[in-house]
């Protein structure tokens, strides 16, 4: 059992060939002496049990393992992760069930080996959806079935249809397989500079921002002085028809107040031609709006 807990996720690519000697050397195991390891595992909490039956299952992660080779990805995180697969499946397992254990691990390696292959893809989060997974997984081998090398809108539909997604799913997913991540800090290779140096900054800059915050103080300000020139029924049905959330109907306010509705939509039409000449009879004072920004 040492080699399986010695040779983990931590190992250089050099040493794998030593690993693959040394789990050579576990025997496997026939189904009644699995059957009894497991049983004394599951009641009794026998630890050299259980590293049989951990050291028999090296080789299976081993053939998994190298099924999941084309993504890229250290084959010794690959199988380090699926020796992982190996201990959840023997904490679930239940022998009484009858089948073999092999048979039940195996689900558990491919599962761990994939979320670490999905989760490791990419610095981008990948979309967590029932369908980005299926098409993580299956688009590959999809265009290898149908000989396809560059994905056309046509051929994109024909794989939508046999695998049930979307042909925007299947475009989009094929782009994130087939176009690695890029750092912004990758070296460009004349000048001396990276990448991100020809990233415009879109962002304002700090003369706008600081225009656009007194603006909106000096506004604010204006709105809450104008509001103040209106009677306080003027006020009432003007902020309950346009300014409140949720706003009410001219209807709703005049059977509130006992009002006819046309009488509330005169004194509300009123009450809003005020502000309007209240407002635009005030001009821009700088200093004002500056003194507006800094009561925020």
């Amino acid at each position: 059992m040492s080699a399986a807990f010695s040779y983990g996720r931590g190992v250089d690519d050099d040493l794998l060939t030593h690993y693959v000697s040394e789990i050579k050397k576990f025997p496997m195991l026939g189904e009644d002496e699995e059957f009894e390891l497991a049983i004394k595992w599951k009641e009794r909490g026998d630890k050299k049990a259980l590293e049989k039956i951990v050291a028999s299952h090296l080789r299976l992660v081993m053939k998994i393992a190298g099924g999941y080779a084309g993504y890229g990805l250290s084959k010794i995180d690959l199988i380090a992760e699926g020796n992982v697969g190996v201990m959840h499946a023997l904490q679930h397992f239940d022998p009484s069930i009858g089948y073999r254990f092999s048979t039940y691990a195996a689900w558990w390696i491919k599962a761990k080996i994939r979320d670490f292959i999905y989760n490791s893809w990419s610095i981008v989060r990948l979309g967590t959806g029932k369908n980005n997974r299926k098409l993580f997984f299956g688009l590959r081998k999809m265009k290898h079935l149908l000989g396809l090398e560059n994905l056309s809108e046509k051929d994109a539909q024909v794989i939508a249809d046999k695998m049930n997604v979307t042909k925007e799913d299947v475009i989009t997913s094929d782009i994130r397989l087939t176009r690695k991540d890029f750092s912004a800090n990758s070296p460009v290779e004349e000048g001396g500079c990276s990448w991100q140096d020809f990233l415009a900054d879109t962002s304002a800059s700090p003369e706008s921002a600081t225009f656009e915050k007194q603006e909106y103080a000096y506004r604010k300000k204006v709105l809450h002085d104008a509001l103040n020139t209106l009677s306080k029924r003027e006020y009432d049905i003007l902020c309950s028809h346009r300014l409140h959330s949720p706003t009410k109907s001219l209807k709703e306010i005049a059977d509130t107040i006992g009002l006819s509705t046309e009488r509330v939509r005169q004194i509300e039409r009123n009450a809003f031609l005020k502000l309007q000449k209240y407002v635009r009879s005030v001009e821009w004072d700088s200093q004002e709006a500056a003194r507006a920004c800094g009561a925020l």
